[in-house]
């Protein structure tokens, strides 16, 4: 019972917090895109100034080639770290952030994954050449660890792939 609770929380934690952050945001950007990867589905990223909140909400790709349906939403908090400087006003920054996973697995058996996830990645906002074209790319891989598996306890190495693309608005 709870582990059903903190599940519980957690999913609400994870879609509440992105609502919250868009009416707060310092640097007024809201982007919404599509992300491929261990969580294909919709991408959505809250910018805070300081740090972004970064937010997907799709499938697993990866699990659904074994046979298993696994719908998976994440969020993570990242923050710019170092921009690599590319030469004629190209900028592409590093990112590092902590956040965190759920997968509910809809095939056989009706069961639950939680991990944590520490996001790295780089960016690149076409918006640096044209302003006419707010598009960020982006890839990111997210080493972590699961806490559940399956619905049960279980702590073991788990990742994250992502490759995305989001409008900015």
């Amino acid at each position: 019972m709870k582990k059903k609770i903190v599940l519980l929380a957690l999913v609400f934690a994870m879609l509440v917090t992105p609502a919250f952050s868009a009416g707060a945001t310092r640097d007024n950007s809201v982007g919404v895109g599509l992300n491929l990867g261990t969580n294909t589905g919709v991408a959505l990223r809250f910018g805070l100034g300081d740090f972004d909140i970064l937010s997907n909400i799709g499938f697993d790709l990866l699990d659904s080639f074994s046979g298993d349906f696994k719908v998976s939403g994440d969020v993570a908090a990242s923050w710019n770290f170092y921009t690599i400087d590319g030469g004629r006003g190209l900028q592409f920054p590093l990112t590092v952030g902590a956040g965190a996973n759920v997968a509910i697995d809809f095939s056989n058996d009706f069961s639950t994954d939680l991990s944590v996830l520490f996001p790295i990645g780089i960016e690149y906002n076409f918006a640096q050449l044209n302003a006419d074209v707010p598009i960020t790319v982006y890839f990111r891989f997210a080493p972590g660890f699961s806490i559940l598996q399956n619905s049960d306890a279980n702590v073991e190495f788990d990742y994250g792939v992502y490759l995305g693309a989001i409008w900015n608005f």
